[in-house]
C-alpha cells in the first residue's frame, strides 16, 4: 500500500541562494558551453548545414542544459521567455530560472542572440538598435527583455571579422547615438574583460529611465566549418 501523503499545502518556499549569487554561476555556465557548442556545430552533422540565429541559439541551449544535469547547478535553462509576472514585451531568445521545487520560475537572466553580422544591411546596426527598436541592447534599455532584473546577457554569434572589429565598429554606433540620441550615452560603451580564440567576454551598461541594468556579452567565433543561413533570422 502506496503510504498517504498531504500534496495539497505546497508552500512556495524562498530561493535557497540569491540571485545575486547565481550570476557568476550563470556567467561560468555559458563560457563553458562555448567550447561545446563550437564543437557540436563543427561536426558531421552540423557543419555542412545552413544555420541561423534561431538554429544556433537552440543548439548553444541543448548544450548548457546538458552542462546544467553533468554539474547540477542550481539552475536551468530554456529558450523564448515570456515575461508574464512583469508584463515586458517580446520574447527573450533564452533565459535562466531556479532549479527547485515550489521556486517561481521568473527569469533570474535572460540572454538575447545577435547574428554579426545581421544577415541584412539595413539591419547593420541590429546588435544595438534596430528598425523596429528591436536591437540587442536597445531592447533591454527599453525594458522589453529584463524588465526587473539588474543584469543580463547578450550572445553575438560571430561569423566575420574579428572581436576588435566588432568592438571598434559597435562602440562607434554608441558614440554616434550619444551624439544624436539623448537617451544614450557614451558611458554605454562596450569594454573587453577577456579574450580567447573562440570566445570573448565583454561587459556594459544600458542606461534606463529607472535603474541602469548591467549587460554581459559573450561572442562566439564560429569559424568557418558551417555553413551561415542567408535566412532574415
Amino acid at each position: 500500500m502506496i503510504a498517504e501523503e498531504n500534496f495539497s499545502s505546497c508552500e512556495t518556499p524562498f530561493l535557497s541562494i540569491s540571485s545575486r549569487a547565481i550570476l557568476p554561476h550563470i556567467h561560468m555556465l555559458m563560457k563553458q558551453a562555448i567550447p561545446c557548442f563550437i564543437n557540436y556545430i563543427h561536426s558531421e552533422n552540423y557543419k555542412k548545414k545552413n544555420l541561423n540565429e534561431d538554429d544556433l541559439t537552440q543548439i548553444y541551449i541543448e548544450q548548457a542544459q546538458i552542462l546544467i544535469r553533468k554539474h547540477n547547478y542550481p539552475f536551468n535553462v530554456n529558450g523564448q521567455y515570456r515575461d508574464i509576472t512583469n508584463l515586458s514585451k517580446g520574447f527573450s531568445d533564452f533565459y535562466f530560472f531556479p532549479n527547485e521545487l515550489g521556486v517561481s520560475t521568473n527569469s533570474i537572466y535572460s540572454v538575447e542572440s545577435k547574428r554579426l553580422p545581421a544577415p541584412d544591411k539595413f539591419r547593420e546596426k541590429e546588435y544595438v538598435i534596430g528598425n523596429n527598436k528591436n536591437g540587442g541592447i536597445e531592447r533591454y534599455k527599453n525594458q522589453i527583455h529584463g524588465k526587473g532584473l539588474n543584469e543580463c546577457g547578450l550572445i553575438g554569434f560571430v561569423e566575420k571579422h574579428n572581436f576588435k572589429y566588432w568592438l571598434d565598429l559597435i562602440n562607434s554606433w554608441i558614440e554616434d547615438l550619444a551624439l544624436s540620441n539623448r537617451n544614450w550615452n557614451e558611458e554605454e560603451r562596450l569594454l573587453e574583460i577577456e579574450s580567447h580564440v573562440d570566445f570573448c567576454f565583454l561587459h556594459s551598461k544600458a542606461k534606463r529611465e529607472e535603474k541602469d541594468i548591467e549587460l554581459h556579452h559573450f561572442w562566439i567565433e564560429l569559424g568557418n566549418g558551417n555553413s551561415i543561413s542567408n535566412s532574415k533570422k
